[in-house]
């Protein structure tokens, strides 16, 4: 009898997961008044600010789209980009304790960050563009494949980069403590307020190699047929995906058990 009630390793690391899922939820935004409303606060303050700066500047849209979904389709996917790294960066220090319970896994703990941050962030995301909607401005969306898929590789890519540098910043804290430096110039070069195609060719060539920039454009194309998308590549933005993936579970699998000691 008790064979027939005895969880597999996956229904284990499912419960873990959702525990985990539901204990992070709680610990980051319980403690707050308005909770995960920030969440939303955070891209719309960017989104109004640039929105700002370009009415300043008589604009009112950019490649075709209007302003909101133009910045939106840039600022809060770069929003969520940076906030997987971090947390995934933290996920250890964090949640250091729950490894004396056999069932937790180190990779459960940014696994469970990660996915927190991608379902917070895609509601975040829907939220503005049907907010534009409502405040009739012209959205219509022509590929929704197009935009889940740039969506779900921009989450692989930041959980990626997120492993290693988690793995850096656990055998090097002193490293690991300058590496989100980095990360705050990546918000005026990667496409987030500006189209690559109104680049001057020098700069396109420079800009091109961050690999952003081609998330952010093939994402804003979705919502426009007339959107040029000749300057960036699905196929490089998969690359990077690959590579970060692929570098991050190797540094991940060679170092855990020196993870767990530090």
């Amino acid at each position: 009898m008790t064979n027939m009630y005895k969880r597999s390793p996956l229904q284990i690391q499912i419960a873990v997961v959702k525990a985990l899922l539901r204990r992070e939820l709680k610990s980051r935004f319980g403690q707050y008044r308005m909770g995960l409303a920030w969440a939303l606060i955070e891209p719309i303050l960017h989104v109004l600010v640039f929105m700002g700066l370009f009415y300043f500047r008589d604009r009112f849209a950019v490649g075709g789209l209007e302003l909101p979904i133009f910045l939106a389709t840039g600022i809060a996917p770069f929003l969520y980009f940076k906030k997987v790294i971090t947390q995934t960066m933290g996920a250890i220090s964090g949640n250091k304790n729950l490894l004396i319970y056999r069932q937790v896994r180190i990779f459960d703990l940014f696994l469970s960050r990660f996915l927190l941050e991608a379902i917070i962030s895609f509601c975040v995301l829907i939220i503005l563009i049907a907010g534009a909607w409502w405040l009739d401005y012209h959205v219509v969306i022509i590929s929704t494949l197009r935009f889940l898929l740039m969506f779900f590789l921009l989450s692989f890519f930041a959980f990626g980069i997120g492993l290693v540098f988690a793995v850096i910043k656990s055998l090097y804290p002193e490293i690991g403590k300058v590496l989100p430096i980095f990360l705050r110039p990546l918000l005026f070069v990667s496409g987030t307020f500006f189209s690559i195609n109104e680049m001057p060719s020098a700069v396109q060539e420079l800009l091109l190699w961050n690999p952003l920039i081609h998330v952010f454009e093939l994402m804003r194309s979705s919502f426009s047929f007339h959107y040029d998308t000749s300057l960036v590549s699905l196929e490089y933005v998969m690359l990077w995906v690959l590579s970060s993936m692929t570098l991050g579970m190797l540094m991940f699998r060679a170092n855990w058990r020196k993870m767990l000691t530090i």
